[in-house]
């Protein structure tokens, strides 16, 4: 009778720890999706930042400083989350957008000439750049925010 009540014991006692085994395997899952889940939200942020910078450059030709400090602070944790490509595409955004601000400050009070003129070219170059990248930024940003590549 003992010997049936240590293997009973034995038994329960194997049962137990599988299923915690079961549970913990679970837990470590659940966990890997939601750190899946945080990293993907940290991300569409800085996608989303950058997509309503463009689209007001788009929309008005020019921003004001406070756009570009609210653009600056959704995409201050790019180096963090994505790799080197995006963080020089997202440099090249600012300097692209910084540069077509200060043609057309430059060009406002000139006289029409030849000065002008290049100032002129330069702010369309920009602008014209910048809103291309309202469409062309899916490229960039998809390899990281794509559900393709959820598994």
């Amino acid at each position: 009778m003992a010997a049936w009540l240590t293997a009973i014991s034995q038994i329960g006692t194997l049962i137990i720890g599988i299923a915690v085994v079961a549970v913990a395997w679970q837990q470590r899952q659940i966990a890997r999706h939601k750190l899946r889940l945080d990293l993907f939200d940290r991300r569409y942020k800085v996608y989303d930042a950058t997509r309503k910078f463009l689209s007001i450059i788009l929309r008005e030709a020019h921003f004001e400083d406070a756009q570009l400090f609210e653009f600056y602070a959704g995409t201050s944790d790019t180096e963090f989350l994505f790799d080197s490509a995006v963080v020089d595409y997202l440099e090249q955004v600012r300097k692209r957008a910084v540069h077509m601000r200060t043609a057309q400050r430059v060009y406002e009070h000139m006289p029409v000439g030849d000065e002008r003129s290049r100032h002129v070219q330069a702010e369309h170059d920009d602008l014209l750049w910048l809103t291309d990248q309202l469409t062309a930024m899916s490229k960039v940003f998809s390899p990281y925010l794509a559900f393709s590549h959820v598994k």
